[in-house]
């Protein structure tokens, strides 16, 4: 049965085409060796200094359809910034979430924190675009990839100076991303087909990703507040990618204090 994720992914490769006709690969790579050096992600996301936030901005989804209108994404930036967030997350798939590559860009110029691409990547191309528009780490999809495309976009990746967080579902992802030598694993508490969470995915995943030393985990999905990261926090997690709870609260600012603990 096809499910959205086939079908957001079939979309994503017709897009690209187009992208690939407009803007050729020769002329992303150009572009790289104007961009500053990509931060480093791995040191910022496994310090000791208070939880860590990888904020998103997303503006709506598949599943629940718009999240917040009349908001700038570069104003939701800088609240994300301001408020502490440890890095953000940038959507750039347009059809579905309603992003873009430019948004990615211009948040490279608007915040000094390291940037996600959050996207449906399979492609090379992908990986030179997310560099060439200031990302300093990019979404790699276990459940999608298989395990000797995981590790050639890996390695791609690596060679640019970058790394990927590359997200799990299950139990067979989890061996997948640690075979291929992903070492920023995230664990996705949602189910891609139907939207649904269950943070007893992270509560099982989470010893399992454990068995490599040094692995960073970040929990993934239906975290609404302060109680569940800091339980996922004493299980092994090191950081919380959140963007419904942050996209949908009256007050953005708030919200994030409340579950970095600032306002405890």
């Amino acid at each position: 049965m096809t499910t959205i994720l086939d079908k957001i992914f079939a979309d994503k490769k017709e897009e690209l085409d187009s992208t690939v006709r407009d803007i050729p690969l020769s002329a992303v790579k150009g572009r790289i060796s104007e961009c500053s050096a990509p931060m480093d992600v791995e040191r910022v996301l496994s310090g000791n200094d208070g939880t860590k936030i990888i904020a998103e901005i997303k503006l709506r989804t598949p599943f629940k359809g718009e999240l917040r209108s009349g908001m700038d994404p570069m104003e939701i930036a800088g609240v994300y910034s301001y408020g502490g967030a440890a890095a953000l997350s940038i959507l750039t798939e347009s059809k579905y979430f309603g992003g873009g590559i430019d948004v990615l860009h211009r948040a490279r110029a608007a915040v000094d924190i390291p940037l996600l691409r959050k996207d449906f990547i399979f492609a090379e191309y992908q990986v030179y675009e997310a560099r060439a528009n200031g990302a300093d780490f990019f979404l790699l999809i276990a459940t999608w990839l298989d395990q000797n495309h995981l590790a050639d976009l890996l390695a791609l990746g690596k060679g640019m100076g970058f790394n990927a967080l590359v997200e799990t579902h299950c139990e067979k992802d989890i061996e997948k991303a640690l075979h291929a030598g992903a070492s920023i694993i995230g664990i996705n508490n949602r189910d891609l087909s139907s939207g649904k969470t269950d943070l007893g995915i992270a509560r099982r995943l989470i010893p399992m990703a454990q068995q490599v030393p040094g692995s960073i985990l970040v929990c993934e999905s239906g975290i609404h507040g302060r109680k569940e990261i800091e339980e996922f926090e004493k299980q092994g997690a090191h950081a919380f990618l959140i963007g419904e709870s942050l996209m949908t609260a009256p007050d953005i600012s708030l919200k994030l204090k409340e579950l970095i603990g600032d306002n405890e």
